[in-house]
């Protein structure tokens, strides 16, 4: 007798149940695929703010989880700046809050007459005319999450701000953030002579050892602070190494439910059918047989779990996407990696589940079943 059959028949009529086991598997599934995509999107944003401005290097105070960095004084920006194979550089103060109808937007400000500005294209009205003036400028994507245009007043930081420019961007992050001069900024929220980035352009004849020896010096001369080259900076932000943690802790929950929930499944359908196996076993199946039938039983339900919870998390990701609040700010980019992973978590899963009911039934002796009949 074929094995598929009998698996694909025992996994059919118990319907419910099964339907019910894939879902708790494709939510958590879900899940971990969702994350592992936010972070990668994340720190793809990230990369792209960074390359946009023609940043070599960045520096911060050392992360304590906080998504911004805690402010630093602009004296130690100008030592910064100072040191040797430093072309040019860029204090920033960002922070994030709450403005009008969105609960959380980025605002960002940087040193006015530095080379961040440079990558903007302003698609309607103009820049700033001053780092004095009480004007800001709109990401293109919090234009529309705001529905605010040229010449409107936007109420934040305490004051009311008048909208100069929609700008465009090649980096989600800057798209769907507001941004002002820094000293206007410093000015409307206790951090005057503060920011908490520090963007570096290296001369151009440094190349990447040259950059990490800045970096070092710069951790080396200034303690508490964090340098790092642009193209390793997105790995070692806060708010990565955040989702990262999530992700892992997801992952970890979803394995101790997933095999509860399986294994339930297995260990439930071994008693209703101690009579079928019994039978099996009089008519000439061998254990390691029977053991095959439940574990690949078990198998199969970790792997249309795992593809479900794909499945579900591209949805969630186009569901998530309806809200300008949330496509316009953040990015969830699943890739073959994400999938793959999840797929053989998935896998593991089942098969691990069912070790302990397949073990079970092949013990299972045919005058016991009958007995229990």
């Amino acid at each position: 007798m074929n094995l598929w059959p009998m698996v694909s028949r025992n996994l059919a009529v118990r319907r419910m149940r099964t339907a019910l086991t894939l879902l708790g598997i494709a939510v958590g599934m879900m899940t971990i695929v969702t994350l592992m995509g936010l972070a990668r999107g994340f720190e793809r944003n990230w990369n792209q703010t960074l390359n946009a401005r023609g940043t070599d290097a960045v520096i911060h105070r050392i992360n304590t989880g906080s998504p911004i960095p805690a402010p630093f004084s602009e004296e130690v920006a100008r030592d910064i700046s100072s040191l040797a194979g430093v072309e040019a550089s860029g204090g920033v103060l960002s922070a994030l809050m709450p403005v009008e109808n969105l609960p959380m937007i980025l605002i960002t400000s940087w040193e006015w007459e530095s080379y961040i500005w440079n990558h903007l294209e302003i698609v309607e009205g103009r820049m700033q005319k001053d780092g004095e003036e009480k004007a800001v400028m709109l990401g293109k994507s919090a234009s529309q999450m705001l529905r605010k245009e040229v010449g409107d007043s936007l109420q934040m930081l305490g004051g009311e701000f008048s909208i100069c420019g929609i700008y465009e961007s090649t980096s989600m992050i800057e798209s769907g953030a507001i941004v002002l001069p820094l000293g206007v900024m410093q000015g409307h929220s206790d951090n005057d002579g503060k920011i908490n980035f520090l963007n570096l352009r290296f001369d151009p004849g440094v190349d990447k050892a040259g950059g990490r020896k800045i970096c070092d010096q710069v951790e080396a001369l200034h303690t508490g602070l964090s340098a790092s080259l642009a193209s390793e900076s997105a790995q070692q932000n806060s708010t990565t190494q955040a989702v990262e943690g999530m992700t892992l802790a997801v992952t970890l929950l979803s394995m101790v439910v997933g095999l509860a929930s399986v294994m339930n499944t297995m260990l439930m359908s071994v008693f209703e059918r101690t009579v079928e196996i019994g039978v099996l076993r009089a008519i000439g199946w061998k254990a390691s047989r029977i053991r095959q039938m439940i574990l690949l039983e078990a198998t199969l339900l970790g792997v249309a779990g795992g593809i479900l919870g794909v499945l579900l998390a591209f949805l969630v990701r186009e569901f998530l996407y309806f809200f300008p609040s949330i496509g316009g700010a953040i990015q969830i980019e699943i890739d073959l990696g994400a999938i793959a992973f999840t797929l053989i978590f998935a896998t593991v899963v089942g098969a691990l589940s069912g070790l302990y009911p397949a073990i079970r039934a092949s013990r299972m002796k045919p005058t016991v079943a009958f007995r229990h009949q």
